[in-house]
């Protein structure tokens, strides 16, 4: 992403950031801060209008962030509080939750209802289905409040958080959190309008091992979050740094923070009655970015037909999460309205997002992965021991085989070194890089000797035409 097309706001959280991170990349900085403001932007539940027949819609976000360890994606929202949020968060916590909240329990006394009401949260880290539930109809009695639900590692989220994925699909678009069927809720509530953020951390070897996890992490991409997620990568390993470097970034921290005293009081100040229930449309420029971005869509989908399912819808819909990412930043600056350079600003996000979810979403063939796992191997292997590879079903005895038969073939097309040594009637396996030393050496060989035939087929033909 191109840093003089983003939310000037935005960017500036990003660059202190980097600074004091100065590993994290732009697209994990850039992530952050928008998550932040989609924070505030939902604890006041404002809606967005994007004048399309479909009414308002939350002003939320869900944000997948894919980055090795060592980046700073957990501090990086430690940090982005401490110079940007904090005042507001601990206003919305001390203040202004508390009178909502009273307010809400002596409505229920009064109607007899024994319903307790959770205290306010600034994220939850690991929700159940009916915890978010909880916390929702808690933040719908109140009149104020937002779940933002973090996920530290997602791959572990994956298949033992099901439920809360799919419960976590409705409110995206409407804010709707339909109550679980239960005899024991029999008082559920119907809830509607209330913002959802989600922010979730991961890591891509993890999540394309080629296991279950990957298989799973697909269908739910395919099945509704790929329309929904704004993705942001980064496989840079984290820089190596000197002490006086890493000096240098404490003392940037403390700096930042004292430098936007202004910024964190101007955050907190968005949290007023007036900004309560507010709908923020869409002017009329934006409107038209808005139809021409799915128009476009339109025409890249029926000229690359073959992207993935996931791809698809997200290319196909990217104008939806466009819209509400312009309006956060239309929040963020007190405008009544999102205008065309709010969703350019956001496109910019969106369209790298795009970029990030079909790289992703390429399948490796297995036997791609079987080459580069034997690779990976200090030693000679078997087929057995191939079969317990993650990507591998133990029952395909058969069938690797097959895929040996086709790593082999890749491996010579790569110009790797593929061994087959038979001992007591088992095959064993080793593939090797190639020695750029021992080649080097070996040619020369090859052209000593060529030399040498040359020389010799010249002192034969002399010897000929002398014996003529």
């Amino acid at each position: 992403m191109k840093e003089e097309n983003l939310n000037p706001l935005i960017l500036k959280m990003a660059k202190d950031l980097m600074k004091v991170k100065t590993s994290l990349p732009l697209s994990v900085a850039v992530a952050t801060a928008n998550y932040r403001c989609a924070s505030i932007a939902g604890q006041l539940k404002v809606m967005i209008d994007t004048k399309s027949g479909f009414g308002a819609t939350p002003a939320n976000l869900y944000s997948l962030v894919l980055a090795g360890s060592g980046v700073g994606k957990n501090s990086s929202l430690i940090l982005i509080d401490r110079f940007y949020f904090k005042d507001a968060f601990d206003y919305m916590s001390n203040s202004v939750y508390p009178q909502f909240k009273k307010k809400a329990l002596a409505q229920l006394e009064s109607d007899g209802n024994e319903r307790t009401i959770h205290s306010w949260a600034k994220s939850l880290s690991n929700a159940t289905d009916s915890g978010l539930l909880a916390y929702a109809e808690s933040y719908f009695l109140c009149g104020v409040g937002s779940i933002c639900l973090e996920l530290d590692e997602v791959s572990n989220s994956i298949l033992s958080k099901a439920d809360l994925f799919t419960s976590c699909l409705s409110p995206y678009d409407n804010g709707d959190f339909s109550p679980v069927g239960k005899r024991s809720d029999s008082d559920a509530l119907n809830i509607t309008g209330l913002s959802l953020n989600l922010f979730a951390f991961g890591n891509t070897e993890r999540l394309f091992s080629g296991d279950l996890v990957e298989h799973n992490f697909r269908k739910l991409l395919a099945e509704g979050y790929s329309r929904r997620l704004i993705f942001a990568e980064d496989n840079v390993a984290a820089s190596i740094r000197t002490t006086e470097e890493i000096i240098q970034e404490m003392d940037s921290s403390e700096s930042i923070a004292k430098e936007r005293e202004t910024d964190r009081v101007y955050i907190k100040s968005l949290l007023s009655i007036k900004n309560m229930n507010k709908v923020i449309p869409l002017s009329r420029e934006a409107f038209i970015m808005f139809a021409s971005i799915k128009a476009e869509g339109d025409v890249l989908l029926s000229k690359n037909k073959g992207l993935a399912q996931s791809a698809k819808i997200d290319i196909a819909e990217r104008n939806f999460k466009t819209a509400k990412l312009a309006g956060i930043y239309a929040f963020m600056e007190e405008k009544d309205e999102v205008s065309k350079t709010h969703m350019m600003q956001a496109f910019e996000v969106v369209q790298d997002s795009s970029k990030v979810l079909q790289r992703i979403t390429i399948e490796i063939p297995q036997h791609e992965r079987l080459l580069e796992a034997i690779l990976l191997e200090e030693k000679p292997c078997t087929a057995q021991h191939f079969l317990s590879y993650p990507f591998i079903p133990s029952s395909w005895t058969r069938k690797i085989e097959e895929l040996l038969v086709l790593a082999k073939e890749l491996s010579s097309d790569r110009g790797y070194i593929w061994t087959t040594t038979v001992r007591n009637g088992v095959d064993y396996y080793e593939v090797k890089a190639k020695d750029i030393k021992r080649e080097r050496i070996l040619k020369e060989v090859d052209d000593k000797e060529k030399k040498e035939v040359i020389k010799r087929k010249m002192t034969e033909q002399e010897l000929i035409d002398f014996l003529n």
